[in-house]
């Protein structure tokens, strides 16, 4: 894998990649990890702008050299509503600013429909790589979630950032840092949303606490989510079999509640089968936990997967359910990476999941759902 300039480890992504991304990570994003519809239109200024995206190999990524976390931060809602192609970029330049850093890579914290693609502007804009790595295999609702967090890398300065406002601030620790931003962004400062900047770290660190190839799987699904569809085969049963996931419901949206407050959007979404089945998912930006109508215990809790896509074939997350309006969609469940699994990741979600009206112990969706 090798950059146009030589660059070992680097790779410059085609159309189709960019495409692909965006499609296997809203996925991934589990119904988080911003709008599919911000992801796309995030592609489409990339292309637009020319400028290349190059995805680098962690293991390429020099101990020494820099890198740091480049993120949009807020309701996912809101961005829907549009969110500046430049904000992470704005963000960076202050970090590096602020912190003496000359920065030679960045990279996602989560997968998401847009949060996997955020980075990739700000990348192209400084003409830098992004790493194929991430602190979650998943989106995730809080920072605490992230493998930056669980792994003790120190967050340090974060900043938030637009072209016209710029905040900043000492992350103290991730559960802190995550904290103060929700405030700084409910407070109307950025309408919802902002560039984010955070976790400045050198190759060493990155490469013990980040989890490699999170991009290239995101590619790998989208890029058998196109396949089927363009071979006539069932989109749904083929994303189903590359996550090893089990299909909870087919149906169509029959309600949905929801609130945005602090940063999150916190909701209700129930799916019909027109046969009397029912199947409600619990979000907080990203889903939860899903719990049959008729069960009295759930059958997936986070961090395994709960993944929405129209039958035909269109992801979306719970910021873009107009995607899947007066459409069939599906629900799909499938376990996490199992190295995520670990007891201080699922330790972070549990008070997510209390949150969502559950107060057992994580129990892997191999155990809840036999088969899947």
């Amino acid at each position: 894998m090798t950059r146009v300039d030589g660059s070992a480890g680097v790779r410059e992504l085609t159309e189709q990649d960019l495409g692909d991304i965006v499609n296997g990570a809203c996925l991934f994003g589990a119904g988080g990890g911003g709008p599919w519809s911000l992801g796309n239109t995030l592609v489409g200024q990339i292309i637009a702008a020319g400028k290349p995206v190059w995805l680098a190999d962690p293991a390429s990524m020099p101990a020494t050299a820099f890198t740091c976390v480049s993120a949009g931060v807020g309701s996912p809602d809101a961005a829907a509503g549009g969110f500046p192609y430049d904000a992470g970029s704005h963000a960076l330049a202050a970090l590096a600013s602020e912190t003496s850093t000359s920065f030679a890579y960045v990279l996602p914290a989560e997968l998401g429909a847009a949060n996997s693609i955020v980075p990739m502007t700000t990348a192209a804009i400084a003409g830098i790589p992004i790493l194929d790595a991430a602190g979650s295999p998943r989106a995730v609702p809080q920072l605490t979630q992230s493998t930056f967090a669980t792994r003790g890398a120190p967050i340090g300065t974060v900043v938030l950032a637009n072209a016209s406002q710029r905040v900043s601030f000492d992350g103290h620790d991730p559960a802190t840092a995550d904290d103060t931003m929700r405030q700084i962004i409910s407070s109307g400062a950025f309408k919802q949303d902002a560039g984010a900047a955070l976790w400045a770290m050198d190759g060493a660190t990155m490469q013990r606490v980040a989890m490699p190839g999170t991009t290239t799987e995101a590619l790998r699904l989208g890029a058998t989510l196109r396949a089927a569809k363009a071979s006539g085969d069932d989109p749904v049963a083929a994303v189903s079999a590359f996550l090893g996931g089990t299909v909870l419901i087919r149906g169509q949206i029959t309600s949905q509640k929801e609130t945005t407050g602090g940063g999150f959007d916190i909701g209700v979404l129930t799916v019909s089968d027109g046969d009397g089945a029912s199947l409600r998912i619990v979000n907080q930006n990203e889903n939860m936990l899903a719990w049959p109508e008729d069960s009295t215990s759930p059958t997936v809790l986070a961090p395994d997967l709960i993944c929405f896509m129209t039958v035909d074939g269109q992801p979306f997350s719970n910021a873009d359910r107009d995607l899947a309006k007066g459409k069939d969609i599906a629900v799909i469940a499938a376990p996490v990476a199992a190295d995520y699994r670990d007891p201080a990741v699922l330790a972070a979600f549990l008070p997510v999941l209390r949150g969502a009206g559950y107060d057992g112990p994580y129990v892997p969706i191999e155990e809840l759902l036999p088969g899947a």
